[in-house]
């Protein structure tokens, strides 16, 4: 696949498996622009689910726009400034934040305490937690563990706080448990009394999962142990696949009090919860709206000092757990991102691919 430095993963919209390396040619910045040039990308199960909602109400297709039929996948990375317009943004200044699977991407930069803000009019149906870029230090040895888990680790800590909040004495069944927001969201329940886990994963991640020791209990999607799940019971549904749902649903009738669709990990996901669920009905889980919440409710400062505590045990806990893949170049992004809609990406690895 030979492309020059400057270019985009371009992906068809009708067939999330067909995508390419492209070359892009980059346009001069206007007054108040900063091009950021990617360093490391996280390919994570998010990924794929900005992918599968590429035309959904929420359009992650449309945030970086590509050519007719095609589609930019955005994920999170790391970034330096590479040319600014901006008398406030400093070229070379490194930035963790919502990229497009590109080697560069402009931006329309406003600072802030913590970084920027991207103002593009075009990205302006996006909520705004997917367009703060938190500035950031040097490379150091946690950094590859905190990129894949910092794009993830939002949702398994306002889970968490949803859930202890709203449901202090259920047991909470969890499916795609090898996942590693699901894992994120059992480590942090694990130390709630009252409230019980169950995880659901696949047969071949069955001794992940049970290794971690964060689950009350691991089971299987074929071979489902419920009977011993105490009442009532919540599902934080991490598949999106129909299938499984129906079969939650049909496994465990009227215990079932709460249904949260949180993420798209199967390939066979659907964007829409299926017809014909029995009650409750279930519901799509937004991370952002819960942040704003707490931060409305404890304040900014103390919200993300919390978080910051959590997201660094999480990020040093998973050095025992979670090996790095480390690849480059367009070729090596391309099967990557085939392998991660696939499904095909062992949980217990992350990979990190850098563009160049």
């Amino acid at each position: 696949m030979p492309v020059q430095d400057n270019w985009d993963l371009m992906v068809r919209r009708d067939d999330l498996t067909a995508a390419e390396a492209r070359q892009a040619p980059a346009a001069p910045l206007r007054p108040g622009e900063v091009r950021l040039a990617a360093e490391r990308f996280a390919l994570t199960a998010i990924t794929a689910t900005y992918a599968r909602l590429g035309e959904s109400e929420l359009p992650f297709f449309d945030a970086f726009a590509g050519p007719e039929g095609y589609g930019r996948v955005p994920t999170w990375g790391y970034a330096r400034v590479e040319e600014s317009r901006h008398p406030g943004i400093s070229v070379g200044t490194r930035y963790f934040g919502f990229l497009p699977l590109s080697t560069h991407v402009t931006l329309a930069a406003e600072p802030t305490e913590r970084g920027f803000d991207d103002v593009a009019p075009e990205r302006d149906f996006l909520h705004p937690w997917y367009r703060g870029y938190l500035r950031v230090g040097e490379h150091e040895a946690r950094d590859d563990h905190r990129l894949l888990l910092k794009p993830l680790y939002p949702a398994s800590f306002n889970l968490a706080e949803f859930l202890v909040r709203e449901h202090p004495t259920a047991a909470v069944l969890i499916t795609s448990a090898s996942s590693k927001t699901a894992v994120g969201l059992a480590a942090l329940l694990s130390r709630q009394e009252g409230i019980t886990t169950l995880g659901v994963t696949s047969p071949g991640n069955l001794g992940f999962v049970r290794g971690l020791g964060h689950y009350d209990m691991v089971t299987t999607y074929d071979e489902p142990a419920w009977g011993e799940v105490p009442e009532p019971v919540v599902l934080v549904d991490f598949t999106g696949e129909a299938g499984r749902l129906f079969s939650v649903y049909e496994r465990l009738g009227p215990t079932l009090k709460d249904a949260l669709l949180v993420g798209y990990t199967h390939p066979g996901a659907e964007i829409e919860p299926p017809e014909g669920l029995t009650a409750p009905e279930p519901w799509i889980f937004f991370t952002p709206s819960e942040e704003q919440r707490l931060i409305e409710k404890e304040g900014e400062d103390a919200y993300r000092t919390r978080y910051q505590r959590a997201e660094n045990a999480l990020v040093e806990d998973a050095r025992s757990w979670l090996s790095i893949t480390r690849r480059s170049g367009p070729e090596a992004l391309v099967e990557t991102y085939r392998l991660l809609i696939a499904g095909d990406l062992p949980p217990h690895t992350g990979t990190v691919v850098a563009p160049r």
